[in-house]
Protein backbone atom coordinates (compact mmCIF):
# COMPACT_ATOMS: atom_id res chain seq x y z
CA UNK A 1 0.00 0.00 0.00
CA UNK A 2 2.86 2.37 0.77
CA UNK A 3 4.53 1.49 -2.76
CA UNK A 4 1.09 2.14 -4.29
CA UNK A 5 0.56 5.45 -2.72
CA UNK A 6 4.31 6.37 -3.00
CA UNK A 7 3.75 5.65 -6.93
CA UNK A 8 0.73 8.34 -6.99
CA UNK A 9 2.41 11.11 -5.26
CA UNK A 10 5.30 10.88 -7.96
CA UNK A 11 2.87 10.58 -10.64
CA UNK A 12 0.64 13.59 -9.09
CA UNK A 13 4.04 15.73 -8.96
CA UNK A 14 5.07 14.41 -12.75
CA UNK A 15 1.40 15.49 -13.82
CA UNK A 16 1.60 18.93 -11.99
CA UNK A 17 5.39 19.21 -13.19
CA UNK A 18 4.04 18.78 -17.15
CA UNK A 19 0.89 20.89 -17.05
CA UNK A 20 2.85 23.82 -15.18
CA UNK A 21 5.61 23.23 -17.94
CA UNK A 22 2.82 23.22 -20.90
CA UNK A 23 1.19 26.32 -19.47
CA UNK A 24 4.47 27.77 -19.34
CA UNK A 25 5.18 26.72 -22.59
CA UNK A 26 1.95 28.26 -24.39
CA UNK A 27 2.25 31.34 -22.02
CA UNK A 28 5.71 32.07 -23.66
CA UNK A 29 5.13 31.24 -27.00
CA UNK A 30 2.10 33.80 -26.80
CA UNK A 31 3.85 36.69 -24.95
CA UNK A 32 7.13 36.57 -25.61
CA UNK A 33 9.19 38.16 -28.94
CA UNK A 34 5.80 37.74 -31.02
CA UNK A 35 7.13 40.38 -33.68
CA UNK A 36 9.32 39.50 -37.02
CA UNK A 37 11.69 41.99 -35.47
CA UNK A 38 12.42 40.31 -32.18
CA UNK A 39 13.25 36.93 -33.63
CA UNK A 40 16.81 35.95 -33.63
CA UNK A 41 18.85 36.61 -36.95
CA UNK A 42 18.76 32.68 -37.88
CA UNK A 43 14.83 32.40 -37.55
CA UNK A 44 14.90 35.26 -39.28
CA UNK A 45 16.54 34.52 -42.24
CA UNK A 46 15.02 31.15 -42.25
CA UNK A 47 11.29 32.26 -42.11
CA UNK A 48 12.36 35.03 -45.14
CA UNK A 49 13.99 32.56 -47.02
CA UNK A 50 10.56 30.68 -47.39
CA UNK A 51 8.67 33.73 -48.18
CA UNK A 52 11.01 35.53 -50.16
CA UNK A 53 10.38 32.15 -52.76
CA UNK A 54 6.58 32.21 -52.21
CA UNK A 55 6.35 35.72 -53.32
CA UNK A 56 8.11 35.09 -56.60
CA UNK A 57 5.04 33.39 -57.84
CA UNK A 58 2.57 35.92 -56.67
CA UNK A 59 1.30 37.94 -59.41
CA UNK A 60 3.97 38.06 -61.83
CA UNK A 61 3.89 34.41 -62.64
CA UNK A 62 7.20 33.20 -61.63
CA UNK A 63 6.24 30.19 -62.18
CA UNK A 64 6.45 30.28 -65.94
CA UNK A 65 9.81 31.09 -65.58
CA UNK A 66 11.08 28.28 -63.67
CA UNK A 67 8.83 25.63 -65.32
CA UNK A 68 5.21 24.87 -66.52
CA UNK A 69 2.67 26.67 -65.23
CA UNK A 70 1.63 24.09 -62.75
CA UNK A 71 4.28 24.34 -60.41
CA UNK A 72 3.32 27.77 -58.11
CA UNK A 73 4.87 27.87 -54.82
CA UNK A 74 2.56 30.62 -54.09
CA UNK A 75 0.98 29.54 -50.90
CA UNK A 76 2.36 26.17 -50.37
CA UNK A 77 2.05 25.53 -46.57
CA UNK A 78 5.22 23.90 -44.70
CA UNK A 79 6.71 23.61 -41.33
CA UNK A 80 10.74 24.87 -40.43
CA UNK A 81 12.08 24.43 -36.95
CA UNK A 82 15.79 25.32 -35.95
CA UNK A 83 17.85 22.21 -35.14
CA UNK A 84 19.21 22.58 -31.89
CA UNK A 85 21.60 18.93 -31.07
CA UNK A 86 19.18 16.27 -30.93
CA UNK A 87 15.99 18.23 -30.44
CA UNK A 88 14.63 21.27 -32.47
CA UNK A 89 13.92 24.56 -31.79
CA UNK A 90 10.32 26.01 -32.14
CA UNK A 91 8.58 25.31 -35.13
CA UNK A 92 6.93 27.98 -37.68
CA UNK A 93 4.26 27.28 -39.47
CA UNK A 94 3.85 29.12 -43.43
CA UNK A 95 1.23 29.47 -44.99
CA UNK A 96 -1.28 27.59 -42.45
CA UNK A 97 -3.67 28.89 -40.31
CA UNK A 98 -3.91 28.10 -36.99
CA UNK A 99 -5.69 31.56 -35.91
CA UNK A 100 -7.81 29.77 -33.77
CA UNK A 101 -4.95 27.63 -31.99
CA UNK A 102 -3.88 28.30 -28.45
CA UNK A 103 -0.88 26.14 -29.62
CA UNK A 104 0.41 28.72 -31.95
CA UNK A 105 1.00 32.84 -32.40
CA UNK A 106 0.91 34.70 -35.32
CA UNK A 107 4.35 36.58 -36.22
CA UNK A 108 3.11 39.91 -37.74
CA UNK A 109 5.90 39.70 -41.23
CA UNK A 110 6.64 43.03 -42.29
CA UNK A 111 6.84 45.15 -45.90
CA UNK A 112 5.98 42.77 -48.98
CA UNK A 113 5.71 39.42 -46.94
CA UNK A 114 2.70 41.39 -44.65
CA UNK A 115 0.05 38.75 -46.09
CA UNK A 116 1.90 35.64 -45.74
CA UNK A 117 0.98 33.58 -42.58
CA UNK A 118 3.64 32.67 -40.37
CA UNK A 119 2.68 30.86 -36.90
CA UNK A 120 5.07 30.32 -34.37
CA UNK A 121 4.13 27.10 -32.71
CA UNK A 122 4.40 25.83 -29.12
CA UNK A 123 6.75 23.29 -28.28
CA UNK A 124 3.76 21.05 -26.96
CA UNK A 125 2.16 21.34 -30.09
CA UNK A 126 1.47 18.11 -31.90
CA UNK A 127 1.80 19.32 -35.54
CA UNK A 128 5.30 18.19 -36.05
CA UNK A 129 6.06 16.71 -32.72
CA UNK A 130 6.99 13.47 -33.97
CA UNK A 131 9.22 15.25 -36.58
CA UNK A 132 11.14 17.26 -34.19
CA UNK A 133 12.49 14.11 -32.39
CA UNK A 134 13.22 12.37 -35.21
CA UNK A 135 17.31 12.46 -36.53
CA UNK A 136 15.55 13.57 -40.59
CA UNK A 137 16.13 17.04 -41.56
CA UNK A 138 13.59 16.58 -43.95
CA UNK A 139 10.20 14.79 -43.32
CA UNK A 140 6.32 15.51 -43.29
CA UNK A 141 4.04 16.87 -40.40
CA UNK A 142 0.22 16.36 -39.94
CA UNK A 143 -1.55 19.08 -39.61
CA UNK A 144 -5.44 18.99 -39.68
CA UNK A 145 -4.95 15.28 -41.00
CA UNK A 146 -3.00 16.70 -43.90
CA UNK A 147 0.74 16.25 -44.49
CA UNK A 148 2.75 18.84 -44.73
CA UNK A 149 6.21 19.82 -45.80
CA UNK A 150 8.51 19.59 -42.52
CA UNK A 151 12.45 20.76 -43.15
CA UNK A 152 15.26 21.39 -40.42
CA UNK A 153 17.40 24.54 -40.27
CA UNK A 154 20.93 25.54 -38.57
CA UNK A 155 22.51 28.73 -39.20
CA UNK A 156 24.75 27.34 -42.14
CA UNK A 157 21.70 26.08 -44.58
CA UNK A 158 20.14 29.65 -44.07
CA UNK A 159 23.43 30.90 -44.23
CA UNK A 160 24.52 29.37 -47.55
CA UNK A 161 22.91 28.97 -50.81
CA UNK A 162 24.72 26.51 -52.79
CA UNK A 163 23.55 22.50 -51.98
CA UNK A 164 22.23 21.63 -48.65
CA UNK A 165 21.05 25.18 -48.32
CA UNK A 166 17.39 25.66 -46.80
CA UNK A 167 16.10 27.10 -50.19
CA UNK A 168 17.59 24.17 -52.36
CA UNK A 169 15.53 21.96 -49.63
CA UNK A 170 12.78 23.64 -50.18
CA UNK A 171 12.06 24.13 -54.03
CA UNK A 172 13.28 20.53 -54.86
CA UNK A 173 10.61 19.14 -52.56
CA UNK A 174 8.15 21.23 -53.17
CA UNK A 175 9.16 20.22 -56.88
CA UNK A 176 8.37 17.06 -56.37
CA UNK A 177 4.97 17.08 -55.05
CA UNK A 178 3.82 19.26 -57.44
CA UNK A 179 5.06 17.27 -60.71
CA UNK A 180 5.83 13.79 -59.99
CA UNK A 181 3.74 11.12 -60.70
CA UNK A 182 3.24 8.09 -58.55
CA UNK A 183 4.45 5.75 -61.44
CA UNK A 184 7.38 8.30 -62.04
CA UNK A 185 10.62 6.70 -62.16
CA UNK A 186 13.08 6.94 -59.09
CA UNK A 187 16.50 8.12 -59.39
CA UNK A 188 18.22 5.37 -57.54
CA UNK A 189 22.06 4.24 -58.11
CA UNK A 190 22.06 0.04 -58.33
CA UNK A 191 24.70 -0.16 -61.23
CA UNK A 192 27.85 1.19 -60.72
CA UNK A 193 29.73 2.70 -63.50
CA UNK A 194 32.65 0.91 -64.36
CA UNK A 195 36.19 2.72 -63.54
CA UNK A 196 37.38 2.35 -67.18
CA UNK A 197 39.45 4.48 -69.11
CA UNK A 198 36.92 5.03 -72.04
CA UNK A 199 33.88 5.23 -69.81
CA UNK A 200 34.99 8.41 -67.96
CA UNK A 201 36.69 9.63 -70.95
CA UNK A 202 33.02 9.68 -72.81
CA UNK A 203 31.14 11.89 -69.72
CA UNK A 204 34.07 14.54 -70.47
CA UNK A 205 33.41 14.14 -74.35
CA UNK A 206 29.38 14.46 -73.58
CA UNK A 207 30.62 17.46 -71.05
CA UNK A 208 32.36 19.30 -74.01
CA UNK A 209 29.79 18.90 -76.45
CA UNK A 210 26.89 20.55 -73.42
CA UNK A 211 29.31 23.47 -72.94
CA UNK A 212 28.71 24.48 -76.95
CA UNK A 213 24.82 23.54 -76.69
CA UNK A 214 24.68 26.01 -74.37
CA UNK A 215 26.61 28.72 -76.29
CA UNK A 216 25.52 27.44 -79.54
CA UNK A 217 24.55 31.08 -81.46
CA UNK A 218 22.03 29.43 -84.12
CA UNK A 219 20.20 26.57 -85.24
CA UNK A 220 22.77 25.43 -87.59
CA UNK A 221 25.21 24.49 -85.05
CA UNK A 222 22.80 23.63 -82.32
CA UNK A 223 21.51 20.54 -84.63
CA UNK A 224 24.88 19.81 -85.61
CA UNK A 225 25.96 19.78 -81.67
CA UNK A 226 22.82 17.39 -80.83
CA UNK A 227 23.85 15.22 -83.68
CA UNK A 228 27.32 14.67 -82.23
CA UNK A 229 25.72 14.10 -78.35
CA UNK A 230 23.52 11.61 -79.50
CA UNK A 231 26.07 9.83 -81.29
CA UNK A 232 28.05 9.53 -78.37
CA UNK A 233 25.08 8.77 -76.05
CA UNK A 234 23.93 6.09 -78.29
CA UNK A 235 27.96 4.75 -78.50
CA UNK A 236 28.17 4.68 -74.58
CA UNK A 237 25.08 2.87 -74.09
CA UNK A 238 26.16 0.24 -76.17
CA UNK A 239 28.98 0.22 -74.14
CA UNK A 240 27.36 -0.19 -71.02
CA UNK A 241 23.66 -0.89 -71.80
CA UNK A 242 23.56 -1.53 -68.17
CA UNK A 243 23.92 1.73 -67.23
CA UNK A 244 21.81 4.19 -69.68
CA UNK A 245 18.45 3.64 -67.79
CA UNK A 246 19.40 4.49 -64.48
CA UNK A 247 21.55 7.49 -66.00
CA UNK A 248 18.41 8.52 -67.64
CA UNK A 249 16.28 8.36 -64.95
CA UNK A 250 19.21 10.16 -62.69
CA UNK A 251 18.22 13.29 -65.64
CA UNK A 252 14.58 13.25 -65.86
CA UNK A 253 14.01 13.20 -61.53
CA UNK A 254 17.08 14.93 -59.82
CA UNK A 255 18.47 16.85 -63.02
CA UNK A 256 15.13 18.28 -63.12
CA UNK A 257 15.18 19.63 -59.97
CA UNK A 258 18.65 20.69 -60.08
CA UNK A 259 17.56 22.97 -63.02
CA UNK A 260 14.63 24.25 -61.18
CA UNK A 261 16.29 25.27 -58.10
CA UNK A 262 19.14 26.98 -60.22
CA UNK A 263 15.76 28.86 -61.77
CA UNK A 264 14.45 29.91 -58.45
CA UNK A 265 17.98 30.67 -57.35
CA UNK A 266 18.33 33.26 -60.40
CA UNK A 267 15.31 34.78 -59.38
CA UNK A 268 15.95 35.52 -55.92
CA UNK A 269 18.71 37.16 -56.98
CA UNK A 270 20.94 34.23 -55.28
CA UNK A 271 22.35 32.85 -58.75
CA UNK A 272 23.22 29.56 -57.56
CA UNK A 273 24.79 27.65 -61.02
CA UNK A 274 25.98 24.17 -61.64
CA UNK A 275 28.48 22.52 -59.48
CA UNK A 276 26.93 24.96 -56.85
CA UNK A 277 29.01 28.11 -58.01
CA UNK A 278 27.58 31.37 -58.35
CA UNK A 279 27.40 32.81 -61.67
CA UNK A 280 30.25 35.52 -61.20
CA UNK A 281 32.51 32.17 -60.25
CA UNK A 282 30.98 29.88 -62.82
CA UNK A 283 33.16 27.14 -64.77
CA UNK A 284 32.63 25.09 -67.52
CA UNK A 285 31.19 21.13 -67.80
CA UNK A 286 34.36 20.22 -69.20
CA UNK A 287 36.72 22.87 -66.78
CA UNK A 288 34.61 20.60 -63.71
CA UNK A 289 35.34 17.07 -65.51
CA UNK A 290 39.21 18.60 -65.37
CA UNK A 291 39.07 19.32 -61.74
CA UNK A 292 37.88 15.73 -61.43
CA UNK A 293 39.96 13.92 -63.13
CA UNK A 294 42.74 15.80 -61.57
CA UNK A 295 41.80 15.40 -57.68
CA UNK A 296 40.65 19.34 -57.56
CA UNK A 297 36.65 18.89 -57.54
CA UNK A 298 35.59 18.61 -53.84
CA UNK A 299 33.13 15.47 -54.46
CA UNK A 300 33.58 11.24 -54.27
CA UNK A 301 34.31 10.27 -57.84
CA UNK A 302 32.73 7.07 -57.90
CA UNK A 303 29.59 9.79 -56.35
CA UNK A 304 30.50 12.03 -59.61
CA UNK A 305 30.46 9.47 -62.22
CA UNK A 306 27.45 7.28 -61.12
CA UNK A 307 25.07 10.48 -59.81
CA UNK A 308 26.16 13.75 -59.51
CA UNK A 309 27.73 13.64 -63.32
CA UNK A 310 24.19 13.21 -64.60
CA UNK A 311 22.14 15.34 -62.15
CA UNK A 312 24.59 18.19 -63.74
CA UNK A 313 24.01 16.68 -67.28
CA UNK A 314 20.29 16.41 -66.75
CA UNK A 315 19.95 19.77 -65.71
CA UNK A 316 21.75 21.07 -68.44
CA UNK A 317 19.63 19.35 -70.88
CA UNK A 318 16.68 21.17 -69.47
CA UNK A 319 18.25 24.76 -69.47
CA UNK A 320 19.32 23.91 -73.34
CA UNK A 321 15.82 22.92 -74.18
CA UNK A 322 14.47 26.05 -72.19
CA UNK A 323 16.87 28.82 -73.46
CA UNK A 324 16.77 27.72 -77.66
CA UNK A 325 13.35 26.43 -77.76
CA UNK A 326 14.18 23.90 -80.36
CA UNK A 327 11.59 21.37 -77.90
CA UNK A 328 8.33 23.53 -77.29
CA UNK A 329 6.16 20.32 -75.11
CA UNK A 330 9.24 19.67 -72.90
CA UNK A 331 8.14 20.11 -69.40
CA UNK A 332 5.37 18.35 -70.11
CA UNK A 333 6.38 15.63 -71.76
CA UNK A 334 9.14 14.77 -68.51
CA UNK A 335 6.34 15.94 -65.92
CA UNK A 336 4.23 12.77 -67.73
CA UNK A 337 6.82 10.19 -67.97
CA UNK A 338 6.18 7.10 -66.10
CA UNK A 339 8.03 3.51 -65.70
CA UNK A 340 6.01 2.17 -68.84
CA UNK A 341 6.12 5.36 -71.02
CA UNK A 342 9.24 6.64 -70.51
CA UNK A 343 10.82 9.93 -71.29
CA UNK A 344 13.87 11.66 -70.27
CA UNK A 345 15.34 14.62 -71.49
CA UNK A 346 17.65 12.53 -73.39
CA UNK A 347 14.60 10.83 -75.04
CA UNK A 348 13.88 14.11 -76.62
CA UNK A 349 16.93 15.07 -77.61
CA UNK A 350 17.32 11.53 -79.25
CA UNK A 351 13.35 12.03 -81.32
CA UNK A 352 14.59 15.56 -82.14
CA UNK A 353 17.83 14.75 -83.94
CA UNK A 354 15.46 12.02 -85.54
CA UNK A 355 13.45 14.45 -86.87
CA UNK A 356 15.49 17.89 -87.48
CA UNK A 357 19.37 16.47 -87.35
CA UNK A 358 19.35 14.23 -90.27
CA UNK A 359 21.12 16.38 -92.91
CA UNK A 360 24.16 17.31 -90.14
CA UNK A 361 24.29 13.37 -88.61
CA UNK A 362 27.38 12.72 -91.27
CA UNK A 363 30.19 12.08 -88.49
CA UNK A 364 31.26 8.60 -86.88
CA UNK A 365 32.07 8.52 -83.52
CA UNK A 366 35.81 8.67 -85.21
CA UNK A 367 35.26 11.78 -86.43
CA UNK A 368 33.62 13.40 -82.82
CA UNK A 369 36.68 11.65 -80.78
CA UNK A 370 39.37 13.32 -83.51
CA UNK A 371 37.61 16.96 -83.31
CA UNK A 372 37.51 17.37 -79.50
CA UNK A 373 40.74 15.94 -78.79
CA UNK A 374 39.67 12.76 -77.12
CA UNK A 375 43.12 11.14 -76.79
CA UNK A 376 43.09 14.32 -73.95
CA UNK A 377 40.67 13.19 -72.35
CA UNK A 378 41.80 9.42 -72.36
CA UNK A 379 44.97 10.55 -70.94
CA UNK A 380 42.81 12.78 -68.31
CA UNK A 381 40.51 9.61 -67.52
CA UNK A 382 43.67 7.43 -66.94
CA UNK A 383 45.31 9.64 -64.35
CA UNK A 384 41.97 9.71 -62.72
CA UNK A 385 41.68 5.96 -62.25
CA UNK A 386 45.31 5.64 -60.77
CA UNK A 387 45.10 8.39 -58.30
CA UNK A 388 42.22 6.23 -57.14
CA UNK A 389 43.65 2.70 -56.88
Amino acid sequence: MNKFKKFLNVLIILTAVIFIAVCVDLLTNKTLNTSYDSLSTVDQGAISEICDIDGLFDKRKGNDEVWDVKYNLNGTPCIIMKKNGFIAGRAYAINLDFSKSLNAQRIEMPGKHSDIPVYRLAFCSPEGLLFRFSSDDIGNAEVKKNSVLAMKYTSNTVKYKGAGSLEETYVKNTFVTATESPDQPEAKVEAHFQMEEENIALMGLQYRIIDDMRTARSLKELNELIAEYVKVRDYQADMYPEFERQAEEIELVDGRKQYVFYKVSELTKHDITYFNKEKNDSITFFSAYHYLCTGRYNSEVSDFVDYLGYVYSGAALCEIMKEQGFCHDWEKRLDNSTNTDFVSPYTLYKEYCEKACGEYDKKTIDDIKREYNYEQMISMARALIKGNE
